[in-house]
């Protein structure tokens, strides 16, 4: 089971070591804090680059697509190079570099071809987080905090989307959008300094992590670690199609909500619609954090790890069925309201599929990550691209609502039928 284990050689203060994991979560938090706020920057900026450039509502939805398109392709070769790379620490550092830059030069963009294919490298920059982050988490972290680590770093992702309407709102408001780019891009170089003092030799940190080092320089005679293992587990295939459901809603809300609430409620781009989005997103940070705080407390009133999860998983569907609710509304109160009930229940069973991602393939962990993130990333940038052309067809989101419940219902029917011990071994053990 991955601990701490302080040793010599690494530092002298003996709180840092006890809760070293715990600092090293903080650094993944912050990362996709990051990732996040980059990506984030465009779709809240929307409104004024759209007006600048002339771009009509599908525009901006193949604007929006054509990162998550190549952010999905890129995960097919990130997850092999993360398994195989030995110095993760320079590696991680290098990649988020690369992102900040790319947002930072942003800022200069001349015209929507510029933007395109700037938004087209940030994908494949940005694709490194999710995998390298589930790695390190499966690494330092026992099963049963696995899901509650899972949404902490992912939450990071939930407050850059806290952080980015108030701010790029009043950037692009009192300034211009542009310097939206030009400080979320600057960030970045606040993330290195502290990764680099903290993510150092975990091999002497967490005995997770040797364990794990071990057994990938070891030989491969059953064949365990190849890709048609991965490719011939049933619970590959699973965690894969519930993310199919699930994950195009996440991408929803993260790159449509701004546009749903100024097309569909005729909301001002000011600080109304920051305040509301800060709602919205609040509610998910919330759901990513008590999903895996939900299955702790499970786990220790006695039962095992798998059923815990599968429980908050289905109170997590029950929940997002409020989103079925939104076409009939005639409340802007009441839709922020429903709207806040669903991304609650996205971020409580998100913290929990992540962690399922860990299970599947101990052996390569990041590589399961990225081949899950390029099949549900790739069918959500389908299902982002298809809400621009769906919403200026049907004249509003109304018809996407129905949508996204149903990728919800078919997700929950795969994890019914499919996340069970002969399949997840591992988290089924007492622990």
């Amino acid at each position: 089971m991955p601990e701490s284990i302080p040793t010599s050689g690494t530092t002298s203060d003996p709180f840092f070591e006890r809760h070293w994991k715990w600092f090293v979560l903080g650094t993944l938090f912050y990362a996709t804090f990051l990732n996040y706020l980059d990506r984030q920057t465009l779709s809240v900026a929307l409104d004024p680059i759209a007006k600048e450039f002339n771009l009509d509502i599908a525009a901006r939805g193949r604007l929006l697509a054509a990162f998550v398109y190549v952010y999905a392709f890129s995960h097919l070769f990130i997850g092999f190079a993360i398994d195989r790379v030995k110095n993760l620490r320079w590696f991680f550092a290098v990649m988020l570099l690369g992102w900040s830059l790319v947002t930072l030069k942003m800022g200069f963009a001349r015209d929507y071809r510029d933007l395109f294919i700037l938004r087209c490298l940030l994908g494949v920059f940005e694709c490194i987080n999710f995998p390298i982050c589930l790695l390190i988490i499966s690494r330092i972290f026992p099963r049963e905090q696995r899901a509650l680590a899972s949404g902490i770093f992912a939450s990071g992702a939930v407050l850059a989307t806290l952080v980015a309407p108030k701010l790029v709102i009043y950037l692009s408001s009192a300034m211009h959008w542009r310097w939206a780019f030009f400080i979320a891009g600057g960030l970045g170089l606040t993330w290195l300094v502290p990764w680099l003092l903290i993510f150092r030799h975990p091999e002497r940190r967490s005995r997770g992590w040797a364990v794990a080092v071990a057994a990938q320089q070891a030989p491969d005679t059953a064949g365990e670690r190849t890709l048609a293992s991965v490719l011939r587990r049933p619970a590959f295939w699973a965690v894969s199609s519930v993310g199919v459901g699930l994950i195009p809603g996440v991408y929803f809300v993260s790159q449509w909500l701004p546009s749903y609430f100024t097309h569909e409620w005729q909301v001002s781009y000011n600080q109304a619609l920051g305040d509301r989005l800060v709602l919205i997103y609040l509610a998910q940070d919330i759901g990513l954090w008590l999903g895996g705080w939900f299955v702790l407390r499970l786990v220790a009133a006695g039962r095992e790890v798998l059923a815990s999860m599968r429980l908050v998983i289905f109170g997590a569907f029950a929940l997002s069925m409020s989103i079925m609710a939104l076409p009939f509304t005639t409340s802007l109160n009441v839709a922020t309201f429903l709207i806040c009930i669903y991304v609650f229940s996205l971020g409580c069973w998100n913290a929990n599929n992540s962690a399922f991602k860990q299970e599947v393939n101990r052996g390569r962990v990041a590589t399961v990550a990225a081949l899950v993130g390029f099949i549900e990333t790739g069918f959500s940038a389908f299902v982002v691209h298809k809400v621009g052309e769906l919403a200026q067809g049907k004249g509003g989101f109304s018809a996407v609502f129905p949508l996204l419940a149903g990728f919800l219902t078919f997700s929950a029917i795969i994890v019914f039928l499919f996340y069970r011990a002969r399949h997840f071994p591992v988290a089924a053990e007492p622990r």
